[in-house]
């Protein structure tokens, strides 16, 4: 059996959405969020992991009904329409550079001990790092990804626990002034900020065609993981905000305050294991999953032939390029965090959007496959949660698109244009490969009978 064809297990799926969900937003973004929220930190990871929650219902109920490779473009797709399917998935590479802010915050890391090198060389390295990786194989990816998490779940075990000891409770009183310090429109940013990187786990569906028992496993490893993991948030934003003053660890990565907390030998330990290897399961779980929707379409025509080619290990290695390009532009071109964090985030919750009224639709235009899902969740119940999702993603939406510059709101819309034009141009080949394949699978149909 070829590497391609073996199955990820439910560990191998935990493994990954943990992995994917700890990454940037505890490891860099938290001292960005302590800069907006300051002793609010812990309050806005707790409302980032129920924001998060709320908006993985289309991903979850998705998943469990029909689960597929290449999972948010094929559930656009066979739900809502073809051309919406890739216009879905323009937006959806768009979003990817957020990898480039994986890859920095790495390089964050490593600098903290090697002052010396240079942060542009090694972000650029571990983005290669995965790459490679990934060409090898997705159950190599998946070994990988399990053996970091474990170290990694160690090392943010030790920051907690050595790290609640040495918090002056006395920085964390509920009063307006200490929890919003620049006001509610810092506050809800700064949860916006941290639900992306809380909500990573979503993107196991990505992976639906190579996951054994899907229906089970995948919603399952979702919603434990997104748990697991927001318990280790806000307990790291406690210590993270409430052990030193906030103009010493705002704006900064976690280091300040585990130098304080660890003794050398595990200080070095919490650097590699916790702060590095945070940043590199994300950035290798992303490049395990990122390319299935863009190959299923580029087998559809939507993309040129190269697009849709695979390597041995069944990996589609031209568009894993293509992704690594995506990610290594704002690297290169030197994009602060915030900016690259704010765009990602902003056009993802476009795509969040679509998918929800994927959600909405599916018990209509797949009753069956809907009434299958183990989650046996009632129509109403579903709509009352579509709804509380749509309203939390329009604000996630407005806020994080608010705070990019008009130069940059300027270039997305050109983006956007381009991509709704070159659907419209594409359409017709799609459709004509869709019209041979049903013949041709008419004429085997005839010839079996």
């Amino acid at each position: 059996m070829s590497e391609a064809r073996k199955k990820l297990n439910f560990w191998d799926c935990m493994g990954f959405c943990i992995g994917q969900i700890i990454g940037s937003g505890i490891m860099v973004l938290t001292g960005v969020v302590i800069g907006l929220t300051g002793h609010g930190t812990p309050l806005a990871f707790i409302g980032a992991a129920m924001l998060v929650i709320f908006t993985l219902t289309p991903s979850v109920v998705l998943a469990s009904s029909i689960p597929a490779t290449g999972g948010g473009y094929t559930y656009i797709k066979r739900l809502i329409g073809e051309r919406t399917g890739f216009v879905f998935l323009g937006m959806f590479v768009l979003s990817q550079v957020l990898i480039a802010t994986f890859a920095k915050g790495f390089a964050s890391y490593v600098l903290v001990l090697i002052p010396s090198w240079n942060e542009t060389a090694v972000a650029m390295a571990i983005l290669i790092a995965a790459v490679v990786i990934n060409l090898i194989g997705l159950k190599t990816s998946a070994i990988v990804q399990n053996m970091m998490v474990v170290v990694l779940l160690l090392a943010l075990g030790l920051f907690i626990a050595f790290g609640l000891p040495e918090v002056e409770w006395g920085y964390l009183g509920l009063t307006a002034d200490n929890i919003m310090p620049n006001g509610i429109g810092s506050f809800l940013l700064g949860i916006g900020l941290l639900s992306f990187a809380t909500g990573g786990a979503k993107f196991i569906a990505e992976n639906g065609g190579e996951v054994e028992n899907p229906k089970r496993n995948l919603p399952l490893s979702m919603i434990v993981s997104t748990l697991v993991v927001a318990v280790f948030y806000t307990l790291i934003g406690i210590v993270a905000s409430g052990v030193l003053p906030i103009e010493d660890v705002a704006f900064k990565t976690l280091s300040d305050v585990a130098r304080v907390i660890f003794p050398a030998p595990l200080f070095i330990f919490f650097i590699i294991g916790g702060g590095m290897f945070a940043l590199a399961t994300t950035v290798n779980g992303t490049l395990s999953w990122v390319t299935r929707g863009m190959h299923v379409a580029a087998t559809e025509k939507w993309l040129p032939e190269i697009f849709a080619r695979q390597n041995r290990a069944g990996i589609p290695a031209a568009l894993l390029i293509m992704f690594f390009i995506v990610g290594a532009i704002p690297i290169l071109t030197g994009m602060d965090i915030k900016s690259i964090a704010a765009m990602g985030i902003g056009v993802n919750m476009i795509c969040e959007l679509m998918t929800v009224y994927a959600c909405y639709v599916l018990p209509e235009k797949k009753p069956e496959a809907f009434a299958s899902s183990p989650l046996g969740m009632k129509r109403t119940t579903l709509n009352m949660l579509l709804i509380v999702a749509t309203v939390l993603l329009l604000g996630t939406f407005y806020i994080s698109l608010s705070d990019l510059k008009p130069k940059v709101l300027a270039m997305m819309a050109v983006y956007v244009i381009i991509l709704l034009a070159y659907a419209q141009l594409r359409y017709k080949s799609v459709i004509e490969k869709i019209l041979v394949d049903s013949k041709q699978a008419s004429v085997v149909v005839e010839g079996v009978a």
